[in-house]
């Protein structure tokens, strides 16, 4: 069952509001939109910007806190993954802090790679894969992309983006393929697919920031720009 637009504040708030920050914290905001059907992911991911490893990139073990949700079209909530770098098994994410990217062009489980919100195989996900072939199309150009994928069909009443290869999904994006040539449709839009997106959110006045509290930012926005 989805939760309404109206409700979505208050459930992200009950999960997350007992999480403080550290003074030191950095935090980041999460946004894409899906390249078929404009299925959304959205969230926020922090980590101490005292301990940076060298090379740069945050990982898994670096992250304080990290919370995801995924909206319907519509911007109906779906499901939301509260410290999914702690309660789901295979969780992968890496963010550049040079560059203010979130490596996404390889294979799910690869240090270049992103795999997150459920079990891959098993529930609502989004994993990325690096098409070094150029699979599904006619040429060897890879084409790196990113899935929305309801694993065990626990949604089955929400409209399929994608269909083109070995399983459906919810939605898609294909970083170098436009929507026309990813749904063989030549009347479809010519815009490339977009990658998740990492944006920094201003420090607080104070030392203490409950992710609740962004949570609840992003999502009414969220529910304002629809409604």
């Amino acid at each position: 069952m989805f939760l309404s637009r109206e409700l979505v504040p208050v459930a992200i708030t009950t999960i997350s509001l007992a999480i403080a920050l550290p003074a030191e914290a950095i935090t980041f905001q999460l946004d894409w939109t899906g390249q078929t059907l404009g299925y959304t992911v959205e969230g926020s991911f922090s980590y101490d910007e005292t301990l940076v490893p060298a090379d740069g990139i945050i990982r898994t073990e670096n992250l304080d806190n990290f919370d995801v949700a995924f909206f319907t079209p519509e911007g109906v909530l779906i499901e939301a993954f509260p410290d999914n770098h702690i309660t789901t098994d295979g969780f992968n994410f890496n963010f550049d802090t040079t560059t203010g990217e979130i490596l996404q062009t390889g294979l799910w489980d690869t240090p270049s790679g992103i795999n997150i919100g459920g079990v891959r195989g098993e529930d609502l996900n989004f994993f990325s894969v690096p098409n070094p072939k150029g699979d599904l199309f006619t040429d060897s150009t890879p084409s790196p992309h990113v899935h929305l994928t309801d694993w065990g069909e626990e949604y089955p009443e929400l409209p399929v983006g994608f269909t083109r290869g070995a399983r459906p999904h919810l939605d898609i994006a294909f970083f170098t393929r436009t929507q026309a040539e990813v749904l063989a449709d030549p009347e479809a839009d010519n815009t490339l697919g977009q990658k998740l997106t990492a944006t920094q959110v201003p420090e607080p006045t104070t030392g203490l920031l409950g992710l609740g509290l962004l949570s609840v930012t992003f999502i009414r926005r969220r529910a304002t720009k629809i409604g």
